[in-house]
């Protein structure tokens, strides 16, 4: 049924710092977002319709007959067209519930209540209101009856108006809300303070007592740790109001991967006071963000400030570093740095030297340049720390999440969060010194400081062309960036515990600086370290569209419909079209579509001279000969005709672009799931995999078998994705990437079409949801286990039994 395709792309991990949407279980309907919506219109439609107010299940019912008349009367063309009465539909969304009688009777309630309120409208005239709503309400009161759910059936009356409102409003404001309420992970307010009070370690282990700590903090901490951690525990209780004395520990376990990973960006950014929806609004991509607590010395402040300082321990700190040179043998140029911004030369400019060995080149017999015939040279530990200590250098550690396996845990649930790939990079600076030249990224950087204290200096872009930039800038030096800019915008110094968003395009520099006096005294300050994670490398629209309109010209050229692409080019086109004709193009100079208003600036003042020159031989077509102006006329009209006939076939291809999304999409996935890290399962995660070692609680069945009873979902929302190739329905998959960048092949499975719908329907049910194997959609119990089994098999399901095996049907 399935096999595995021996070819494929190949997948690994991002390249480091410098340079999270899922779906619901089984069936569709309509969300618990889009109800509450939905109450929330009924509730306001129903207050501007009728002044009657009651709890009861009577006043439930009038408001269903009120809506279905306010509905009837959007929906009539005129009042005196009394042939179109009754005919508006209601288009109902569906409740979600999977093999639930409920969801009959409801559907059953829905279809008798409109039959019963269009046959009302068709027979009765029209009546005051008042005798209008009693009748209305009779007829509400019977379908309740019917349905035997009150609850239901307000829904059901919450649902129709929310659908006659917006059909008739249709408003793109309202489709975005739409959009941003289905997707959203959002969860009470309060509830969100209380959890992001939490570390980030303790979101990513959800464990209190696996929170290392920096080595060098506790050995100065000593015995106070534990007064601390309760005066600690006691701001953040006093803090959280009616969630008062609730440990968030206990909750935070319980809640899905798209809300831990929420709640895990919530905690790096609580201290700026920021809520997520705020930093989503106003900075992602536009402004930088500081979230650090403006330290105090009096007593009153200190736990909290002792505890900001050591909130991002058991990351990185320095031995671990030297542990990670010793063990891993990293080597110059790849996965480390040693570099300076220093005056080298004398001449009074700093600038950024690298003191890394150069890679040599491997006696081959074939003598090419390529990256892979050189030889970089592995790191002496020694060598490294001597430069740090003694010649004042930075130490970068590129991709520290290839050999930590917290630094792994915490990129793997941001790439979650983001939905795009997530690197990190390390940086180890000694004190009053500075490793690199001011300058802009790619990438979107937090900037989490770690250990000791480096001075911030960030500026705007300098231009529109510079922002948001696709790819890093050079070098600056800082005489360039005093002038071309408006000087820094953020002057800020990061301590311990501190953390600066940076969007692409905003140059940075960066100095370790001593401790400010405003700090607690007894943190080291001999070195600054900071871990940057950075996001949203090559993630814009315009890498979208380099994917999508080369597929898109190709699919238009080949099209059986049209041949106008695969039409010959005009005869000597090129004696009109081109920039120098663009220089006779005197009536667009001062602005208007492909005339000399789109030259650059060189070409512009030239094609101003010669309109000059025009003018003054005798103000235009008078100064010159019939036979000149004939010819011009003819230019500019074959000019006009090229254009129009290149927009026409620049619109079909557009056209084909817009029914190729959703393939290019699945290119684009594709990629993403190639560069990603493998997910970092928890316990309870694994527990449910084929990796489980233990029947625990009868979640697992031991011997990993998939029966029709077994309870299915994805082990984690977004690692695979279905995509139809070649009359096949291949999945791919992340689950067996290497932490190392591209580290190794893609391993896609391939299986038949009528295999989609039940692969979907087993891709697309995340936690907390499950879908039985019995309900998959497929031709026969045999075939939904042997999909499912195929997945299990692969690592990427998660399955549990609550009650016995059916063994009533066996595969192979």
């Amino acid at each position: 049924m399935n096999k595995r395709s021996v070819d494929g792309g190949s997948h690994g991990q991002n390249n480091g710092g410098g340079k999270g949407e899922g779906g619901g279980g089984g069936g569709g309907g309509m969300s618990r977002a889009a109800m509450k919506r939905a109450k929330k219109r009924a509730k306001t439609a129903t207050a501007a319709t009728t002044s009657q107010s009651s709890t009861s299940a009577a006043a439930a019912t009038a408001m269903i007959a009120q809506n279905e008349s306010k509905e009837s009367a959007m929906n009539e063309p005129s009042s005196s067209n009394d042939t179109n009465k009754g005919k508006a539909k209601m288009q109902l969304p569906l409740e979600d519930d999977d093999n639930d009688d409920d969801g009959e009777n409801l559907m059953g309630a829905m279809q008798k209540f409109r039959m019963e309120s269009s046959n009302t409208k068709k027979k009765k005239k029209k009546k005051s209101k008042e005798k209008d709503s009693k009748t209305n309400s009779n007829e509400g009161t019977a379908a309740a009856k019917k349905a035997s759910l009150p609850t239901a059936v307000a829904a059901i009356a919450a649902a129709s108006t929310a659908a006659s409102i917006g059909a008739i409003q249709k408003e793109e404001t309202d489709v975005m809300d739409v959009m941003e309420a289905e997707a959203s992970t959002e969860m009470e307010p309060e509830l969100e303070a209380l959890l992001s009070t939490l570390t980030p370690l303790q979101i990513l282990l959800l464990e209190d007592d696996k929170k290392p700590s920096s080595q060098e903090n506790s050995e100065i901490d000593g015995s106070d740790n534990a007064e601390k951690e309760e005066e600690a525990t006691s701001v953040t209780q006093n803090d959280t109001g009616a969630l008062a004395g609730i440990d968030p520990l206990q909750l935070i376990g319980d809640l899905t991967t798209e809300h831990r990973a929420r709640i895990l960006l919530s905690s790096l950014l609580s201290p700026s006071g920021v809520t997520l929806q705020d930093f989503y609004k106003r900075y992602w991509g536009k402004r930088p963000l500081v979230a650090c607590l403006d330290g105090k010395e009096d007593e009153e402040e200190a736990a909290a400030t002792d505890q900001h300082a050591t909130r991002l321990d058991g990351f990185l700190h320095r031995p671990l570093i030297d542990e990670m040179i010793q063990k891993n043998k990293l080597r110059y140029g790849l996965d480390l740095n040693v570099t300076k911004f220093t005056d080298s030369m004398g001449n009074g400019l700093r600038h950024r030297i690298t003191l890394d060995p150069p890679p040599k080149k491997r006696k081959t017999k074939k003598s090419t340049d390529d990256e892979d015939n050189l030889e970089y040279i592995v790191a002496n530990p020694k060598d490294v720390w001597s430069n740090v200590d003694t010649s004042e250098c930075t130490l970068r550690l590129l991709r520290p999440h290839e050999h930590n396996d917290n630094i792994h845990a915490m990129l793997s649930l941001l790439e979650n969060e983001f939905g795009c790939m997530v690197g990190s990079n390390a940086y180890l600076t000694p004190l009053n010194s500075q490793g690199f030249a001011p300058h802009y990224d790619d990438i979107d950087a937090f900037i989490l400081q770690l250990e000791g204290y480096k001075r911030w200096r960030v500026y705007a872009p300098f231009n529109k062309r510079e922002t948001l930039p696709r790819t890093s800038s050079r070098d600056y030096t800082e005489k360039e960036v005093e002038e071309l800019g408006e000087g820094a915008l953020l002057d800020v110094i990061l301590g311990p515990g501190d953390v600066l968003y940076l969007p692409r395009g905003w140059i940075h520099q960066a100095e370790t600086v001593k401790r400010p006096s405003h700090y607690l005294p007894k943190l080291k300050e001999d070195h600054s370290l900071h871990l940057t994670v950075s996001a949203m490398q090559n993630w814009c629209w315009a890498d979208f569209l380099e994917m999508l309109m080369p597929e898109a010209l190709e699919g238009a050229a080949s099209s059986e419909k049209s041949i106008s692409l695969r039409e010959g080019l005009p005869r000597n086109f090129l004696s009109y079209m081109g920039t120098m004709h663009q220089l006779l193009d005197n009536g667009d100079a001062d602005g208007g579509e492909g005339g000399a208003s789109a030259l650059p600036e060189g070409l512009k003042q030239v094609a101003e001279a010669l309109a000059k020159e025009a003018r003054e031989e005798g103000d235009d077509e008078e100064a010159l000969d019939e036979e000149a102006m004939m010819a011009r006329q003819r230019t500019m009209a074959h000019q006009k005709h090229f254009k129009e006939e290149a927009k026409k076939r620049i619109m079909r291809v557009c056209k084909q672009a817009m029914s190729m999304l959703d393939d290019a999409c699945d290119q684009i996935g594709k990629r993403f799931l190639s560069d990603r890290l493998p997910p970092a399962l928890l316990a309870p995660e694994q527990c449910l995999t084929k990796e489980a070692t233990s029947n625990i609680a009868n979640h697992h069945d031991m011997s990993k078998k998939i029966w029709p009873n077994t309870l299915c979902r994805l082990v984690r929302p977004n690692i695979a994705r279905l995509v139809m190739e070649e009359g096949k329905a291949v999945l791919y998959h992340c689950i067996d990437n290497s932490r190392v960048y591209h580290g190794a092949p893609l391993s896609p499975m391939e299986f038949e079409i009528d295999d989609a719908p039940a692969l979907e329907q087993l891709l697309t049910t995340v936690e907390p949801h499950w879908i039985m194997v019995d309900d998959l959609i497929h031709g026969d119990v045999e075939d939904k286990m042997e999909v499912a089994q195929a997945l299990f098999d692969e690592g990427i399901l998660a399955t549990m039994l609550v009650a016995a095996p059916d063994r009533s049907v066996q595969t192979g």
